[in-house]
């Protein structure tokens, strides 16, 4: 019994467990207290007890996999004066009144929302709770505020299509820990302006580093809200853009090819009544299954020169045969990736170091200019447009991850990954209506030690009076 006691970490010294069943897997608990004198606390006549009501309360906290029920036995009082009558039951410090769960299951139902995994549907679930108490409890403990700017913060946006007004969020992040500083429920200058600006001057002075993609709206929040920082475009943003016309380069190619098949199969069957089926050709075969060789990295492919049968060609190839069977489709294929791989090679060097830096990127785009191509002729012009923002991604800051402090190049990168929590939450979720909601589950989720208004999560919680609403 005092173990029971201590588990349920019970505040009343006076309670007591009158009974204990075990049904399965399920353990009920009757809890009781010893008839005391009741006094009105309105008229100071004496009360009488009107008999003793049960209650079903749930309480989630075993540790032998059993499920606990409680049956709480409160007497009601009612003053013997005829003129006052006043009516109270007892109470329990451990569950609040007209509630069927313990203060305690609250606390764990907020909690189990940390994992992005979880729904409210299913957290309810294991709560044998409603959903709509699932989502009402964490919308009462959960309020989270914006964290305080730092001298590296980054910007992107994120498709969530909430709305007509709610399209694509914006993410605010803290480089150096990682961690959400916040999410605006749009990126448009109505929303972000007002943002912004109410945030106190010294702070956003002491921004040094405001990272985002080439997008010019966030290039312009230098200017216009802080104007001690520097802007750095990501490099993956940079390569991302050559890539993206290297492969509608390719898509064009294989819509050729195709356009060739077609042509060629409708003539040589044109007598023929029945619809035909247009063969996979050589070409658009290798320009889909394979045009990541062209398109990825070169450092990243893991080429295998074992010989594999490929049923299409029914022969033994290699990665190289593939590789040079695309290039004989198009010579400009081979001259595409070594254009690009020369950029790639330089974003990999002279980190820390952006004054190397410039002075490569300034060779390319010489270079990229005096190409035959006009893919990398506008290349050029990109990196002669955004050249300061670029080379201001060589610089090197402290940044916190893993338990451990290590120096890191400023990057887009982190804030990628926490786009892709914002879209699994809203996919396991089946789609959001309350913005606020989603917001404050997201950035609950996310953050590495989140303050539930005002109270640490790891802190001791304090419970509310009958009267209150949160804490």
């Amino acid at each position: 019994m005092n173990s029971i006691t201590d588990l349920l970490d019970l505040e009343d010294n006076d309670v007591i467990i009158s009974n204990i069943d075990t049904q399965g897997q399920t353990k009920i608990l009757t809890l009781e207290t010893p008839p005391t004198a009741h006094f009105c606390p309105s008229c100071g006549f004496r009360m009488h007890s009107r008999g003793i009501k049960k209650r079903t309360i749930n309480h989630p906290i075993m540790q032998d996999n059993y499920s606990l029920v409680i049956i709480l036995k409160q007497r009601r009082w009612r003053c013997t004066n005829p003129e006052c009558l006043y009516d109270t039951s007892e109470s329990f410090k451990f569950v609040r009144k007209s509630r069927r769960v313990s203060n305690a299951t609250e606390m764990l139902i907020v909690s189990a929302y940390k994992n992005l995994m979880e729904t409210s549907t299913s957290i309810a679930k294991r709560f044998h709770v409603s959903d709509t108490f699932a989502h009402e409890v964490f919308d009462r403990y959960v309020k989270l505020d914006r964290l305080p700017l730092t001298d590296a913060i980054s910007v992107d946006e994120v498709f969530i299509d909430m709305d007509e007004y709610c399209k694509y969020a914006l993410v605010i992040q803290d480089f150096h820990t990682g961690d959400p500083i916040d999410l605006l429920r749009s990126r448009r200058a109505n929303v972000t302006e007002p943002y912004f600006t109410s945030i106190p001057p010294e702070e956003r002075f002491g921004v040094k580093y405001l990272i985002s993609d080439m997008y010019n709206q966030y290039l312009s929040y230098v200017e216009k809200y802080f104007p001690n920082a520097i802007s750095v475009v990501d490099s993956f943003h940079v390569i991302q853009w050559i890539v993206r016309l290297i492969d509608n380069y390719i898509r064009a190619l294989i819509k050729k090819f195709k356009q060739r098949d077609r042509e060629y199969f409708e003539a040589l069957y044109r007598d023929q009544q029945t619809p035909i089926t247009i063969p996979l050709s050589d070409e658009v075969y290798l320009l889909q299954k394979y045009r990541w060789l062209i398109l990825a990295n070169q450092s990243n492919i893991k080429y295998h020169t074992d010989p594999r049968m490929d049923n299409h060609f029914h022969a033994l190839m290699n990665t190289f045969d593939y590789e040079d069977a695309l290039f004989r489709i198009d010579p400009k294929l081979r001259e595409y990736r070594e254009l690009k791989e020369k950029y790639v090679k330089f974003n990999s060097r002279h980190a820390g170091d952006p004054s190397e830096a410039r002075k490569e990127l300034h060779s390319l785009i010489q270079e990229y200019q005096g190409s035959e191509h006009d893919i990398f002729r506008e290349f050029a012009s990109l990196l002669l447009r955004f050249e300061d923002p670029i080379i201001n991604s060589f610089i090197m800051v402290e940044k916190v991850g893993n338990g451990k402090i290590y120096d890191s190049r400023l990057s887009n990168g982190p804030i990628e990954s926490m786009n892709r929590k914002v879209k699994d939450l809203k996919r396991l979720g089946r789609g959001y209506r309350n913005f606020d909601h989603f917001r404050n589950r997201f950035l609950y989720a996310t953050r590495s030690a989140p303050v539930l208004n005002a109270v640490n999560e790891y802190n001791t919680v304090l419970y509310l009076d009958e009267s209150e609403d949160e804490i």
